[in-house]
């Protein structure tokens, strides 16, 4: 299964949050940042780097449509990142 960037945060929580709500429609997420551990840096407050938050690329257009519901529309970037 390949995985694509959905969005990027400025905290581990704030991705973890959004990925979590995908849980009730069965859509795995990974939540990735470079040099961050799991409880280091980022995880409650605002990380170094950007948080990815990835969806598979098969779901993206579906994941866009729902957070579009409850956040506006997520802007789709130029170039999709691979995760």
């Amino acid at each position: 299964m390949k995985f694509v960037e959905l969005a990027r945060f400025d905290s581990r929580l704030e991705a973890e949050a959004i990925g979590h709500a995908l849980d009730q429609y069965e859509i795995p997420f990974l939540v990735q940042s470079a040099g961050v551990g799991m409880f280091g840096l980022g995880m409650v407050g605002k990380s170094p780097v950007p948080v990815s938050l990835c969806v598979p690329d098969y779901r993206l257009d579906e994941v866009r449509e729902l957070l579009s519901c409850v956040a506006g529309p997520v802007e789709e970037d130029e170039e999709p990142h691979d995760g």
